[in-house]
């Protein structure tokens, strides 16, 4: 059977994933600096980004299932057993994403009730709003363990496989550290992203998570489908 079709589609997937959680995160961090007032203040004014925000969550937690059933599919002949894994790890996830979109929606609920009865308190629609955000930041970052720990069977398979370098997959295992520090770390200190600790661990982990992610997209959109297929040929041949 030939692989080419499913590394391309892996590829593009991954690179899916910028575009649909990565626009999600980025937006609506965005929204949650300042004080009650402000946050309230940028999510009235913002209401079409978080809405834009709120679809692209929800196509990039799906895209991330599909994402895991294909890498299922890729690299189950190098082991079963690490496919698996890692398929139960990114399935884990995705119900978090999508609850934590749900408390976003949450949000444009209580902004047109607010519309359809005036008397609920501008101070008690301030503290409502506020709530579901950091309850949506709160999932956020429990999401972080899975992101983190999924990179290793992923990392694992890829050094075992035949048609990748091996050092994409050593750089996706170090990589992990950085989400699953990025969860540890604010449950002992809200202001962990902002310490030296979390500075230094965020530039030694972050980057090689990076450069590992980057080079699997790349290999996989670029060379992966000629390689695994040309290895699959072979090996039928032999």
């Amino acid at each position: 059977m030939a692989h080419g079709k499913p590394a391309r589609l892996a590829g593009l997937l991954y690179l899916l994933l910028a575009p649909t959680t990565g626009f999600w995160q980025v937006t609506s961090q965005a929204l949650m600096t300042g004080d009650a007032a402000t946050v309230l203040a940028q999510v009235v004014s913002g209401r079409t980004r978080l809405e834009l925000a709120i679809a692209a969550g929800a196509i990039g937690a799906l895209d991330f299932l599909i994402l895991g059933v294909v890498f299922y599919w890729l690299f189950s002949v190098t082991s079963k057993a690490a496919a698996g894994l890692l398929l139960a790890l990114v399935g884990a996830s995705v119900p978090i994403f999508l609850v934590a979109v749900s408390r976003q929606m949450d949000i444009l609920f209580i902004l047109d009730q607010t519309q359809l009865v005036p008397a609920l308190g501008h101070d008690q629609v301030q503290l409502q709003v506020l709530l579901a955000l950091h309850s949506y930041s709160n999932l956020f970052v429990v999401t972080n363990i899975f992101s983190g720990l999924w990179l290793i069977p992923l990392g694992w398979l890829v050094f075992r496989c035949e048609f990748m370098p091996k050092f994409i997959g050593v750089l996706l295992v170090m990589g992990s550290l950085f989400y699953v520090a990025s969860f540890v770390g604010p449950v002992f200190d809200p202001q962990y992203q902002s310490t030296l600790l979390g500075r230094t661990i965020g530039i030694v982990s972050g980057i090689p998570g990076f450069l590992g992610e980057l080079g699997t997209i790349l290999w996989l959109l670029i060379r992966g489908a000629r390689e695994t297929s040309t290895k699959v040929r072979l090996g039928e041949a032999v």
